[in-house]
């Protein structure tokens, strides 16, 4: 189901900040005044309580009032500047190589990607807007999980949830779409190498008791989307993806929910890491079932 042509451009304008945000790296948010222009506002304020007589003189002032401007200007200048330059990448850095063919470990990474993307979701006084601002502003700092695994070749792999076009399609084996409007925002990607934390602390990088061709079998599945609306087999009640889609996203539901999903398919039971916003939820995939058309 695709967006309606009145609300055709406000659908385009949030599925662009969700393909930033998707819970992945992105970029800097715009330069605020440094410390130094609010020190520097601050003898300004206090002069206009204090009497006449103590008041600095007129060329005192004069210096004063061109210091805060000139601050104040430099500043805008650089928010305008950074703003023209666009988002910029942390520094990366590597999770270990060592392991053996078979080995799958779970990785959870600490990032403020939320607010470092923040300005990216429109103040819009009506939901969904609302909703997503007071999340958000909850959540400056989350983590996000991932899946790698050593195959038997002793490549490394890795799957999670990422923004449709933040890696190659090549490596994308399934997608999901903005709830109730038919816009794909996300991809399930598998792709070559290990989890990139960047420059954010690894929270967990441990080894679990999984066969990691279960893992990409799974991984396949929860995004796949082969097949439209009606056809046969894609009735459902909505708790597996039957070739229409993964479940819509949102916020509370991302590549944490994704990759716990994973976790208890294979009936293993990992407890919460720390900061793992949706890990708890269950996802449905309203998207991938048909129940009041098709019951087969």
């Amino acid at each position: 189901m695709g967006p309606t042509p009145r609300n055709h451009g406000l659908v385009a304008l949030v599925t662009l900040g969700l393909q930033v945000l998707g819970l992945a790296a992105a970029g800097e948010s715009v330069a605020r005044p440094e410390p130094a222009v609010l020190a520097a506002r601050e003898p300004a304020v206090e002069a206009r309580g204090v009497s006449d007589a103590a008041r600095p003189s007129t060329d005192i002032q004069d210096k004063l009032r061109r210091s805060v401007k000139h601050e104040a200007e430099s500043a805008a200048q650089a928010a305008l500047q950074a703003a023209k330059n666009g988002p910029s990448k942390p520094s990366k850095k590597m999770l270990p190589l060592a392991g053996k063919p078979g080995d799958v470990r779970l990785v959870c990474v600490r990032t403020n990607v939320i607010e470092r993307s923040r300005w990216i979701v429109p103040n819009f006084p009506i939901p969904p807007f609302t909703v997503w601002n007071k999340w958000l502003d909850a959540h400056p700092f989350v983590t996000h999980c991932a899946l790698d695994w050593m195959d038997e070749q002793g490549a490394w792999w890795h799957t999670e949830l990422r923004s449709f076009h933040q890696w190659p399609a090549c490596h994308r084996v399934g997608q999901g779409e903005f709830r109730a409007t038919g816009a794909t925002t996300y991809g399930i990607f598998i792709l070559p190498g290990r989890s990139e934390p960047e420059s954010y602390a690894v929270l967990v990088d441990e080894k679990i008791n999984a066969d990691y061709h279960e893992i990409v079998a799974i991984a396949r599945e929860y995004g796949r989307k082969d097949k439209r609306s009606g056809e046969p087999g894609t009735g459902g009640t909505g708790e597996r993806n039957v070739g229409l889609g993964g479940p819509a996203w949102r916020p509370s539901c991302n590549s944490n929910t994704y990759i716990s999903y994973i976790l208890r398919r294979l009936g293993l039971e990992c407890p919460v890491p720390e900061g793992a916003i949706g890990w708890e939820r269950v996802p449905h995939f309203p998207y991938s079932s048909d129940t009041d058309m098709h019951q087969k």
